[in-house]
């Protein structure tokens, strides 16, 4: 007797596709893909391990980006001292720095007094200083970055102020080299403390001391830059 195989009922489990599931499940896979992403091991050599290792211990004091980058990492114990002593010296480097700016632009006339040849500009960039540096600060207290918050903000600070201070010198230094080139070419016979007073008054000054405010904010913004960063 010869079975009709037809005709027996069908105990398979597999589920016959109709062209509707196959497009659903088209569909469905990309998305999968896209949400499974494969993890890759990462595999450094030696010199690279030790390399980070050091780098993460590193003692900075003018590397405010690398205090960030690195800032889930525990500071060792003493280089918070290092960090306060450096924030307060660069500190009041930068506070001379402004003061010798203000002294140097007041005169005595003789029966006037005192005068200042501060102008509006100056004292506009001044406040502008001084209000970003408050606000920058009230920004890094109040974020919270690491469990390592008091060592971390310390750090942060004292780089951006050595920043600070360092640049504030080196830029000094060029700024006064390039008076003296411009002395030497536009004003040849004149002796050098004649020529320095003709450049602080007239048109040349005006440009220099823009200038030279412009460098110093740029030097503030990018000294703050990560301030209340998480």
């Amino acid at each position: 007797m010869v079975k009709d195989y037809d005709s027996q009922p069908s105990f398979d489990n597999n589920k016959q596709e109709t062209p509707e599931s196959k497009t659903d499940n088209n569909e469905a896979k990309p998305s999968q893909n896209q949400n499974e992403q494969p993890l890759k091991n990462l595999r450094l050599s030696d010199s690279e391990s030790k390399f980070i290792l050091k780098a993460r211990k590193k003692l900075r004091l003018l590397d405010p980006e690398g205090v960030y980058q690195f800032r889930g990492t525990a500071i060792p114990l003493y280089q918070p001292f290092i960090h306060l002593i450096s924030l307060l010296f660069s500190i009041h480097l930068i506070f001379f720095f402004f003061t010798l700016l203000v002294t140097s632009e007041v005169e005595h006339l003789d029966g006037v007094g005192k005068t200042s040849d501060i102008t509006a500009v100056d004292k506009l960039f001044m406040i502008t200083l001084a209000a970003l540096t408050v606000f920058k600060l009230k920004k890094l207290v109040s974020v919270k970055v690491t469990n390592y918050n008091v060592r971390y903000k310390l750090a942060l600070a004292a780089n951006a102020f050595n920043r600070i201070a360092i640049n504030l010198v080196k830029f000094a230094i060029y700024f006064f080299a390039f008076m003296l080139f411009i002395i030497t070419v536009d004003r040849p016979n004149e002796t050098i403390s004649g020529a320095f007073d003709m450049l602080e008054n007239g048109a040349i000054a005006e440009s220099l001391a823009f200038f030279s405010w412009i460098v110093t904010t740029l030097i503030f913004v990018k000294a703050f830059k990560r301030f209340g960063k998480e």
